[in-house]
């Protein structure tokens, strides 16, 4: 990743608050659908975190994008409900996505 990339994002991914900004307005939008289903919320939001996690560590370590794809899947799930979430857990994913090419 470049530098500029860098100096882009970083920051940003690393600011706690901004991040559950974004997951608050992904629920609120995904909310609208008919078919809406909190659980799979609560999994996707955990994947989205994870990616999060393992995107600021590929930045600050200045890991290649190959290198970004190649770290071991991660699940960050929450404790609580909405701000008053407590504690995160981290898990890793034991399996990898079918469309997975790496």
């Amino acid at each position: 990743f470049s530098d500029v990339t860098r100096d882009l994002l970083l920051h940003k991914l690393k600011d706690l608050e901004l991040v559950q900004d974004m997951i608050d307005e992904l629920s609120r939008l995904f909310r609208c659908d008919k078919a809406f289903d909190k659980d799979l919320l609560n999994r996707q939001i955990s994947v989205i975190r994870g990616q999060i996690l393992n995107l600021s560590q590929a930045l600050e370590e200045k890991k290649t994008p190959l290198q970004l794809v190649q770290m071991p899947l991660l699940r960050i799930e929450s404790e609580g409900k909405g701000r008053e979430r407590s504690s995160f857990i981290q898990k890793f994913q034991e399996k990898y996505p079918l469309f997975s090419s790496c």
